[in-house]
């Protein structure tokens, strides 16, 4: 009965700590993070510059685009022809031509990142497109992710885990911006697996503990009584 509820301890403890260790989302919401943008002056890499105040610069912008046309200038991928001014370069360069080949396409991706000191930050990425609709998203260390937004947020080296990106959630897409979300730059080691495993370990090697100490059965000699 004790060996049953030591295992039942075992499992609700690494379903709490499952629980508790799952990537939670920013505080900082989609709209929150877009408001921030909108009326910084101080933004790294900005494409709309030479505003003073929150004031001019809402006034310049509200003169070209409303929120959904802003939104899709920065948040929509723009194709990259070879020789265009947005072509990638380096590293970046080779690793676009590596994936897409000769008859491959390249388009443009920026996200919005807010970092720990809460300075904002447009960061280009590249979308490489194989001719049969592959695609992968490549960074400026000319670093290849073919697996998504999550692929690009456990291994990439741009971004640390109290960073938040404000990105569409298909980042891969040249097909419009899609539905966009804030999340955290990169995603912390997943420990969850290892500490499951050892807790089972443990639990055995505990379990065997026990029935090495119990002890042996006394035998009656009822011939004595």
């Amino acid at each position: 009965m004790k060996r049953a509820r030591s295992g039942v301890f075992v499992v609700a403890l690494i379903a709490v700590l499952v629980s508790a260790c799952g990537s939670a989302a920013p505080e900082t919401s989609t709209s929150e993070l877009f408001g921030e943008y909108v009326k910084s002056t101080d933004v790294r890499n900005d494409v709309f510059t030479g505003s003073e105040t929150s004031e001019d610069r809402l006034a310049n912008i509200a003169a070209h685009y409303n929120p959904e046309q802003l939104k899709n200038a920065l948040f929509s991928s723009h194709p990259c022809d070879p020789g265009s001014a947005c072509a990638p370069t380096g590293a970046a360069g080779r690793a676009v031509r590596d994936f897409a080949g000769a008859d491959g396409k390249v388009f443009e991706r920026r996200i919005l990142a807010k970092r720990e000191n809460g300075s904002l930050e447009l960061i280009t990425l590249y979308v490489a497109r194989k001719p049969d609709g592959a695609a992968a998203l490549v960074d400026s260390n000319g670093e290849s992710y073919t697996g998504g937004l999550e692929d690009f947020r456990e291994n990439n080296d741009l971004l640390g885990p109290d960073d938040v990106i404000l990105t569409p959630r298909d980042i891969t897409s040249v097909s419009g911006e899609g539905k966009l979300v804030t999340v955290y730059g990169h995603t912390a080691a997943n420990w969850v697996p290892w500490l499951a495993g050892g807790a089972a370990v443990a639990l055995l090697l505990g379990t065997g503990l026990v029935l090495l100490r119990r002890p042996e059965p006394r035998h009656w000699d009822f011939e004595d009584h």
